[in-house]
Order: structure tokens, then C-alpha cells, then sequence
């Protein structure tokens, strides 16, 4: 046990979803380590809902613009009056390390992850030298987020049906950076298998795939689209149903595995993309693909990939489709 009685701690996670996930192991053992302090998070404002939902924090705060002098200075001497014994630092990343400056020499101790190499989008920083560091004892095990399908899963709007949806149904899951998505074609090639197997296809993610979604749902108008309609723990317990996922570079497929859902991943051999999951198929685009380039993984290759996973749960003897014959 590291932490005073009534210490405070503060927590900065401010990169994004899949940081955020994977971070699940060391929330926890910071947690452990301090189990009678006032464990504060600074995060990003759209990760503050399902990281009040976590057990591990008391506080949730979101992290200011800290390029803004006036905004900075005044969020600064707010940290200074809480009088925070220790900070973990687990994104590493420049807001972080403008605040640990702005805070001076004689702040609060600092213990900061740390990347191997330059940080490239979609990396996670590593904990281990921090874990040393701070004398923290980190499991390996691999994130399970089942607390945020429970946190509200007595409200209406967590369940499937709050969105029409009824029977099986799957997630696909784009990402928002175009050039390393599946394409609009291969999606809607999915989601018509899906309908004809029975299947709903229910598309989730950011508000900014709406467009994505209208040009999915042209070639497949049985889609459900919940773009920009559900946030992350909403998400969660509808992956936690959900028979399966297909997904690329997504934040949120790092989610629906974390609570257990399986599926495809589609994505470029040179991806810097980490795949955190227990049953998961990751089919990859030829060489040097990208963008529009990743639309040459054909959707019955997928639904087959999906049937050989078992998650489909065709009745026995049906064909996958007219198409995979």
C-alpha cells in the first residue's frame, strides 16, 4: 500500500478511447495501491461519462486548453489548492507535459509512462517503467470493461431495443481517419449478408460517419445507423450483445472487445495499430493499401471469416449466402 489516508492522487489519461482502454490494468492498480485516497482523473471532455462510471476514480475532470495561457494559469492554481501528493501521468503526451511544467520543481511527485520510440497515432505508452517507478504492481491481464455495461444497466436507453433494434444483430464499427477505413462498398457488403442471414446491421461510431453511414445505407437500406447517437457506455452494452463486430482502425472496436464482443478487423500490413482481444481476425489489405485500398478485402471473404469464427449461429445446413457459393 503506497498512498496516505485521505491523500490526493490525480490521474491524467487524455489520448483517446483506445489509450483509455487500455489503460484498464493500471486504473486499477493505482486504485489498489491507494485505496483510502481521493483518486481524481483529467481526461478528455468526451471520456469523462465513462470514466465516472469506472470504479477508480472519485473525480472526473476534463483537461483544458493548455496552450491557452490564461486558461492554464487559472486551471494550474486550482491543482496547486487540491495539494496532490502524486500524479501518473499515463498518456505522456504534450498537455501533460505542459502541465507538469506549468506546475514547477516543487510540485507533486511525478510518475509518467513512456513510449518506446516517437509516439504514431493509434500507440499506447507503456507502463512498465512507471509500474517500476512507482512501485505500482500492474497485471497483465487484458482490459475488461464489463463495469461500464453494468454501471446503467437498468436504464432504458442501454438496452437494444431503445434504438428498434430486435433479434440478433452485429456492430460495424469504421473508423473516423478516411484513409485507413474499409470502405463504404465493403461495409454494406456485410450488411447484406447480415439481412439475409437474418442478422441486423446496426453501424456505430462518431457523428462525423453520418455521411459514412448514408453512403453504407444506399447499397444496404436495412442498416440501422447510430452514428453520433450513442456515447461510450451505451456502446458497450450494445457490443456485449451484439453477435459480433466488423471494424478497421476504430477506437471503439478496442471497446467491444473489451467487454467480451469478437469479430473482424480489417486494416493495412503496416497499420501501427494494436489489436487487444481474445478471439479477434484481423484480415489484411495487399501490401502498401490504404485508404480506398483496404476496399480489395471482399465482404464474403469477411462473412466466411465470421461463419469459420462461429459467431454467426446460422442454422445448420443454410447457406452463407448466394454470393460466398
Amino acid at each position: 500500500m503506497l498512498g496516505r489516508k485521505n491523500s490526493n492522487i490525480l490521474v491524467i489519461k487524455t489520448d483517446g478511447l483506445t489509450g483509455f482502454v487500455a489503460a484498464d490494468a493500471a486504473f486499477e492498480a493505482i486504485r489498489e495501491a491507494h485505496p483510502h485516497a481521493k483518486i481524481s482523473l483529467l481526461t478528455t471532455p468526451g471520456l469523462q461519462r465513462i470514466a465516472r462510471a469506472s470504479p477508480y476514480f472519485d473525480q472526473v475532470a476534463g483537461m483544458p486548453n493548455m496552450r491557452d495561457g490564461e486558461a492554464r494559469r487559472e486551471f494550474v492554481r486550482q491543482l496547486k489548492s487540491s495539494k496532490f501528493e502524486k500524479v501518473y501521468d499515463l498518456s505522456g503526451d504534450d498537455a501533460a507535459r505542459r502541465l507538469k511544467g506549468a506546475l514547477g520543481p516543487f510540485g507533486p511527485k511525478w510518475h509518467m509512462a513512456d513510449f518506446a520510440g516517437k509516439p504514431s497515432k493509434g500507440a499506447t505508452p507503456s507502463f512498465d517503467k512507471l509500474a517500476e517507478t512507482a512501485g505500482l504492481s500492474i497485471s497483465e491481464r487484458l482490459p475488461d470493461l464489463s463495469w461500464a455495461v453494468t454501471a446503467r444497466k437498468d436504464s432504458a436507453n442501454m438496452q437494444p431495443s431503445w434504438y428498434g433494434i430486435s433479434g440478433p444483430f452485429g456492430l460495424l464499427l469504421p473508423g473516423e481517419a478516411a484513409d485507413r477505413r474499409w470502405s463504404a462498398a465493403g461495409y454494406a457488403g456485410v450488411a447484406r449478408e447480415m439481412s439475409q442471414a437474418g442478422i441486423m446491421p446496426v453501424l456505430a461510431g462518431a457523428k462525423s460517419l453520418h455521411n459514412f453511414g448514408d453512403e453504407i445505407a444506399h447499397d444496404a437500406p436495412q442498416l440501422v445507423d447510430l452514428t453520433g447517437k450513442t456515447d461510450h457506455l451505451q456502446l458497450a452494452a450494445l457490443a456485449r450483445e451484439a453477435l459480433f463486430f466488423v471494424s478497421d482502425s476504430a477506437d471503439e472496436m478496442q471497446l467491444a472487445l473489451s467487454v467480451g464482443c469478437e469479430g473482424v478487423v480489417i486494416r493495412s500490413p503496416k497499420e501501427p495499430f494494436e489489436i487487444t482481444g481474445r478471439h479477434v481476425v484481423t484480415m489484411t489489405a495487399p501490401e502498401g493499401a490504404r485508404g480506398a485500398g483496404l476496399g480489395e478485402v471482399e465482404p464474403v471473404f469477411v462473412w466466411r471469416t465470421l461463419n469459420n469464427m462461429g459467431l454467426i449461429n446460422l442454422p445448420e445446413g443454410e447457406p452463407i449466402s448466394a454470393q460466398a457459393r
